[in-house]
């Protein structure tokens, strides 16, 4: 079991909150020594019940290892995080869509989703509405809207949207569709957020 704390949207409560790991006793007559119970699949594979520090309903927590990378996944799926409300309320709908598709496996959605908020960033910042998104990132581009990390930010989550939407394309994992989920709200952030922040220091600040 990972000694980091795991923070969640409970699915329970709908906080963000903590998990603190469930104890037990190891004779529940008496309630002897206090243990933490942890079924052990093999070394790089474990479950274990957390109890939200909020609303103390318990979640089944399976950490394990995927190629390499640790990974953890939560049942009954966490909610998703709230999306930031500086980015524009129709953008922040399909990001929001997105990641509820996520909580319920939905990767293709969750791509698609992913995808569609980049395109509705673009038309936001004036790209033409009537070119493919390829070539409505390229235009940001161009006129120094986004940097070039932006843009292949972006080229990333619109990779793996066509794919999500095409029959004949690659399938898309959970690795798949959270890492463009990631990547579509962190262009947001640059976008939207990070400025708005910056134009209120400015204000608070008399500049």
């Amino acid at each position: 079991m990972t000694n980091t704390p795991i923070s969640i949207y409970c699915p329970f409560c709908h906080k963000f909150t903590s998990l603190t790991p469930a104890t037990g006793y190891t004779d529940s007559k008496d309630r002897g020594q206090i243990v933490i119970a942890v079924w052990e699949k093999n070394s790089n594979d474990r479950w274990w019940i957390g109890i939200c520090n909020s609303c103390h309903n318990a979640v089944l927590v399976h950490e394990y290892e995927y190629y390499g990378n640790n990974k953890r996944d939560i049942y009954p799926q966490p909610l998703p995080s709230p999306t930031d409300e500086r980015i524009p309320e129709h953008i922040r709908k399909d990001i929001d869509e997105a990641k509820l598709s996520f909580t319920v496996n939905a990767f293709r959605a969750c791509a698609v989703m992913a995808r569609r908020a980049i395109q509705n960033v673009c038309i936001d910042k004036g790209a033409d509405k009537n070119k493919r998104l390829e070539k409505q990132i390229e235009e940001l581009a161009d006129k120094g809207a986004i940097t070039n990390d932006l843009k292949e930010w972006a080229n990333v989550v619109r990779w793996v949207g066509n794919d999500a939407a095409h029959p004949d394309k690659n399938e898309v994992t959970k690795e798949d569709a959270e890492d463009i989920l990631q990547l579509a709200e962190q262009f947001m952030h640059v976008i939207y957020v990070a400025p708005s922040i910056a134009k209120e220091r400015r204000r608070k600040r008399g500049k």
